[in-house]
């Protein structure tokens, strides 16, 4: 697969995802697992429209102009590895992107008065479910993509399976957190775990559970509730 059929494939499977999220919380169906399940409606969704559309294309096109743009740098696409090898690189790459991004997300976000008026626009929404995972600001849109992009080059170039996966996590796991959706079944727990955290960090600008695909930093730092 080269490297704009998986930039394809990604950014248009975590369009259907956010969809298909959106509708799996509004069906009477998912009751029991939801989250918050009497979600109050603090935005109209024509607001949210104007804010989560151009952001969507605006990461998208990111994400594409970045990739191709870095590509020597990002992926070797010669490169024939082992599954060892796409363990490894993922492994070390989401790991390093979780906790420079728990650092950037607590210190940055929450702490540096300039940049917590940028996330604040993320955490009007209370109670988020997939759509709002975008509703932000395009500045802080900017700088998780392209911290993903600085923790790739740091470790790689790495191989296209790996660069695939790596985008995969990053796009999907963003918006099951964020689904509203707290999944008990096997092989689901984990999600539902940092789903039901992060719902509690939109409670509050004063809340933990800062980090976005594991929990390791926030219990390592103590800032998990």
């Amino acid at each position: 697969m080269s490297l704009p059929t998986i930039l394809f494939v990604v950014l248009a499977t975590s369009g259907l995802l956010m969809v298909a999220l959106h509708f799996l919380y509004a069906s009477p169906a998912t009751d029991a697992a939801k989250i918050y399940p009497k979600k109050p409606k603090r935005l109209s969704w024509q607001k949210i429209a104007r804010n989560v559309a151009p952001n969507s294309v605006f990461s998208g096109a990111l994400t594409v102009a970045a990739t191709l743009g870095l590509r020597t740098w990002l992926v070797d696409e010669a490169a024939d590895p082992t599954v060892l090898d796409v363990v490894a690189e993922v492994f070390a790459t989401l790991l390093l992107y979780d906790f420079l991004y728990y650092f950037m997300h607590r210190y940055l976000f929450h702490e540096w008065k300039l940049l917590r008026s940028v996330h604040v626009v993320h955490h009007v929404n209370k109670q988020p479910t997939s759509f709002e995972s975008l509703y932000l600001h395009p500045v802080e849109n900017a700088m998780g993509l392209g911290l993903l992009m600085i923790c790739t080059l740091i470790i790689g170039p790495v191989s296209l399976p790996a660069f695939a996966v790596i985008l995969a996590v990053y796009s999907f796991l963003n918006l099951v957190i964020h689904s509203g959706l707290d999944f008990q079944r096997p092989g689901l727990r984990a999600v539902g775990y940092m789903a039901r955290k992060h719902a509690r960090h939109h409670s509050s600008m004063r809340a933990g559970n800062y980090a976005s695909i594991t929990p390791l930093p926030d219990l390592i730092f103590d800032t998990h509730e």
